[in-house]
């Protein structure tokens, strides 16, 4: 293909646009030229293009100084001579605040720092910008007039867009000498520390391993515009079948497929080829092309209060990731072969996405999405993988394979460490197994309050592989073990016969302890590829749980007809989730009197007694509990389900879990009621969920009269030394005063009595 043939279509940018400004950094970088030279010219070309008296660029040193490197208008003999602290002056408030600072009158502003080499005094307008990569600031572009001004949004987008184009550069070696290129990768590979929320206790150490594999390390500028022409058009070529490919499953339909086809309108989307196409013939690699517009998108997406728009940049970020991957030559999926030692970093994921991963490799998890009581979180749990959630940066400060702790008791991350913290956590893992043995030694304990009160402990669990944990903790049963990630890890429904021989596998390995098994909770974010689904706007409110069994018996029977011929001779507890109203629970149990009638016609042995359960998980349900207690033999109350319908909260998103408390006078009151109506039916009453993990809730609910529960399996330790540290008059005592009284502060008020009280709280708290 010819130039003259992928000429880039006219308009998006004006003559003084950034596509010129683009292509004439360009040809300045690919010229022949030392390093300071290569420089200089860039400063002039940036100057002269946005009609600045000064165009200057400072490069962060080693030692975090920021030293004036170039500059077109000051006094050129101040060149590796100007010096700026971290903080100090303008330039040093933009790198360390990694903010843009603009200003009409430089010398009024109270961080001004005047500096007589550099012959300023005549400036007065002020644009600086970080040059941010790997979120570090590296250095500082600066823009001077002399004439009181305020320099405009577009100027400000402008000088954003070629700060991180310099950026890029500095770190690719384009542009500076070997010396200068090596301090710049010393300062992106300096040891770091991130903050996010702790969402699975437990220290993990790895190496960090992209959910998304990452982008290879590419040039900026291109040497061969036409070349990059034709590698943007075979990868959004290669991009497009893939999409089209998936159109293709016969299996999709419905609303499933019309989202497929909107999402396919934009991979085809002419102006999003054409502005990448633009990049490209301003002197851009194909790569940093679909990286810059993708910066593009995102910054004005961001700005849109519009939530339908917000969420089409998740299509567009998709769409670019899924281009990089053609462009690299590696448009495979999932899943991914991981590294001995792995910690893999994401921006979100499904309970699927992680239960595809080698389990003996995966040490831990960072994710930007995700709270304490999501699906995967609940599966990490499970596995004991620690996880650290709401890193919003993480993406963009590490590299495949760097060294990583994660520490999913304080919510840290730390990348690259020093020595000190390797030796820190070190400390921390071994004085951890010090604790677990404890508690191991714990485990025959009885767990009876100070004042004589008995709480029974049971365990939560999804795999074959928890069942060691019931022996080894002391757990008296497994509580809630749940039967849908067995419907989640595969590429299809699994036979019954699948099923039959997991269910008596869990029962053999339980020994003899009680198990309750959860018909499949599928719906919402449980979902696997082969099941067809139609787009929700509310799928935690929506088809899942037992609407879905009732409405697809082709699911639940078969898992009824598993669960009668595993347990034959023995008890089966069987619980139904997401029960709303009594007809629901009628209907399912129309469907296990059939399964079992069935056995009975064939002449085939039958449990030797069958308990029928319902997961309270609704308002709905609490109000109606006396009809739906009158039709089974045991309650579980769905703390996490409850909580975020109580509270109109996703318990998928970290920020409305962060803005409400479970230990909350309303809350906890509603959880007093039900424990008075299932008392008042007789109807036993656990309380399952990862809520009571959390030591302060579950010495709440043991004050409101909950006895049963069940936690995970790496909670039971604690849980049972708290037990045995509480007085459970005394907490009942104290409810009945404080609830009453209502107000925020709940939380610290508990946290002050238990431990005047002398109460075990830690690790948690």
């Amino acid at each position: 293909m010819s130039l003259e043939r992928t000429r880039p279509p006219h308009g998006g940018h004006g003559e003084r646009g950034i596509t010129v400004l683009l292509r004439r950094m360009h040809d300045v970088v690919a010229g022949e030229a030392t390093a300071q030279e290569r420089l200089d010219r860039l400063t002039s070309v940036i100057a002269s293009h946005v009609v600045a008296d000064v165009c200057s660029i400072y490069l962060r040193r080693p030692d975090d100084k920021l030293e004036l490197y170039s500059t077109e208008g000051l006094n050129r003999e101040a060149v590796h001579k100007t010096l700026m602290n971290w903080g100090e002056g303008l330039v040093g408030v933009v790198a360390a605040t990694q903010k843009p600072l603009v200003t009409a009158e430089a010398p009024m502003h109270p961080a001004f720092v005047y500096k007589a080499e550099t012959g300023e005094d005549p400036l007065h307008s002020f644009l600086g910008v970080p040059l941010i990569r790997s979120g570090k600031a590296l250095g500082v572009l600066t823009l001077q007039n002399k004439a009181i001004r305020r320099y405009t949004d577009e100027e400000v987008e402008a000088a954003q867009a070629v700060a991180l184009l310099l950026a890029e550069v500095a770190a690719s070696g384009e542009l500076l000498g070997k010396e200068e290129t090596a301090a710049v990768g010393e300062m992106l590979h300096r040891p770091d520390r991130l903050t996010g929320v702790g969402v699975v206790a437990g220290v993990a150490k790895g190496r960090v391993a992209f959910h998304e594999a990452a982008t290879p390390r590419h040039k900026v500028f291109a040497q061969d515009v036409a070349r990059e022409a034709q590698r943007l058009e075979d990868g959004l070529q290669s991009l497009r079948k893939s999409v089209d490919d998936m159109l293709a499953d016969e299996s999709l339909a419905g609303v499933s497929r019309d989202v497929l086809e909107a999402y396919r309108l934009f991979a085809y989307d002419r102006g999003w080829k054409d502005r990448l196409r633009t990049a490209v013939f301003s002197g851009l690699t194909a790569e940093s092309a679909v990286e810059q517009v993708k910066n593009e998108n995102r910054a004005r997406l961001m700005q849109a209060r519009d939530p339908y728009l917000r969420e089409r940049l998740h299509d567009l970020d998709d769409l670019a990731h899924r281009l990089l991957r053609h462009l690299a030559g590696n448009g495979v999926e999932h899943p991914r072969e991981l590294p001995d030692e792995a910690v893999v970093v994401a921006r979100m994921m499904g309970p699927a996405d992680l239960l595809e991963y080698d389990r003996t490799k995966l040490k831990g998890l960072v994710l930007v999405e995700a709270s304490a009581t999501s699906h995967v979180a609940i599966v990490a749990r499970a596995l004991e993988i620690p996880l650290v959630a709401g890193v919003d940066d993480v993406l963009e400060r590490v590299y495949e394979n760097d060294e990583i702790i994660v520490d999913g008791d304080a919510g840290d991350v730390h990348v690259r460490p020093a020595q000190d913290i390797r030796d820190s956590y070190r400390e921390k893992r071994e004085l951890q197994s010090v604790r677990q043995a404890e508690f191991a030694k714990e485990r025959d304990l009885p767990s009876v309050t100070k004042d004589g009160v008995e709480i029974d402990i049971h365990m939560n669990a999804g795999l074959a592989l928890d069942m060691p944990h019931l022996h080894t903790t002391g757990a008296r049963g497994v509580g809630l073990f749940r039967t849908e990630l067995q419907f989640l890890i595969g590429p299809q429904l699994p036979r019954a016969e699948a099923q039959e021989r997991l269910y008596k596998e869990v029962l053999e390995r339980a020994d003899g302890k009680p198990v309750v098994f959860r018909t499949a909770d599928l719906g919402g974010d449980k979902s696997a590829a082969y099941m067809k689904r139609g787009a929700e706007g509310n799928p935690a409110m929506g088809w899942r749980g037992l609407r879905m069994a009732i409405d697809r018996p082709g699911i639940i029977r078969p898992q009824i007809r598993a669960l009668l011929s595993a347990s034959a001779g023995r008890e089966l507890s069987i619980m139904f989730p997401m029960v709303t109203l009594a007809k629901e629970l009628d209907a399912a149990r129309a469907l296990l009197d059939r399964e079992v009638q069935r056995r009975k016609d064939a002449g085939r042995p039958l449990p030797t007694s069958i308990r029928v359960g319902a997961m309270i998980e609704t308002p709905a349900a609490v109000w109606r509990m006396e009809e739906i207690a009158s039709r089974v033999d045991f309650l579980s109350v769905g703390g996490n389900d409850l909580a975020q319908f109580y509270f109109a909260a996703d318990r998928e998103s970290e920020l409305t879990q962060r803005r409400y408390d479970p230990i909350d006078p309303g809350f906890l009151s509603f959880l007093g009621l039900i424990v008075q109506k299932a008392s008042a039916s007789g109807t036993p009453l656990s309380y399952c969920g990862e809520q009571a993990a959390d030591l302060l809730m579950a010495a709440a609910l043991i004050g409101l009269g909950v006895r049963r529960f069940s936690i995970p399996a790496t909670s039971v330790g604690p849980f049972r030394r708290m037990v045995r540290s509480i007085e459970a008059g005394a907490v009942s005592s104290w409810f009945e005063t404080r609830v009453t009284r209502g107000g925020e502060g709940m939380r610290a008020d508990l946290i002050a009595h238990l431990r005047q009280g002398g109460v075990e709280l830690s690790p948690q708290k």
